[in-house]
């Protein structure tokens, strides 16, 4: 007795797979970039982008402890657009919060961790009620049943893990890494 496949799918997986990553990876190239462009800092940008990958791992990791199955099209849903937009809520705040009070001064560490302190507390509502706007969209999708459910909710879950931790990164890492590796010297030019 001998098996003869006939059908082998094994090449269009792998290319699906590498089509895949090479989206995510070049996604994530291009966010970054405009990240830098955008902001007009390139340590800014840097922290905004760093929620990429930790927001994606939190994102796996939550959805290992809940059983979910990861498949192409919930990788293939993830916007990074909609991971760092709290990110960049926070970081956008706090340099514009520097920028109006000590524009061409250098801070302290104690001036930029108070500054900080500040600037994230009084932008945090709009970081998290944008956030939470986004995770609202998705809730449709979890009532969906039958062969709807079983495509789409794997993504719905995907992503909304993903920016739940994004949410929960603005919330405490990135007023952290603003705080420890933004430049100390404020610019004096206009900020656009």
């Amino acid at each position: 007795m001998y098996i003869d496949a006939f059908v082998d799918r094994s090449k269009l997986v792998d290319k699906t797979i590498g089509t895949v990553e090479h989206n995510l990876l070049m996604g994530a190239l291009i966010v970054i970039g405009v990240l830098i462009l955008l902001l007009g800092n390139w340590r800014a940008g840097l922290i905004v982008a760093s929620v990429i990958p930790l927001a994606l791992l939190f994102a796996i990791s939550a959805m290992v402890i809940a059983g979910q199955s990861a498949n192409l099209m919930s990788m293939g849903a993830l916007d990074f657009g909609l991971i760092v937009d709290g990110a960049v809520i926070v970081v956008e705040g706090m340099m514009f919060a520097l920028h109006q009070r000590y524009a061409g001064k250098r801070l302290s560490d104690e001036e930029l961790d108070t500054e900080t302190i500040r600037g994230a507390g009084s932008i945090m509502k709009s970081a998290v009620f944008g956030q939470v706007i986004i995770l609202i969209v998705y809730i449709p999708i979890f009532a969906l049943v039958g062969v709807e459910g079983k495509m789409f909710r794997p993504m719905a879950f995907t992503v909304s893990f993903a920016i739940i931790g994004a949410l929960l990164l603005s919330l405490t890492y990135v007023p952290w890494a603003t705080s420890i590796f933004l430049n100390k010297q404020v610019p004096k030019g206009e900020l656009e």
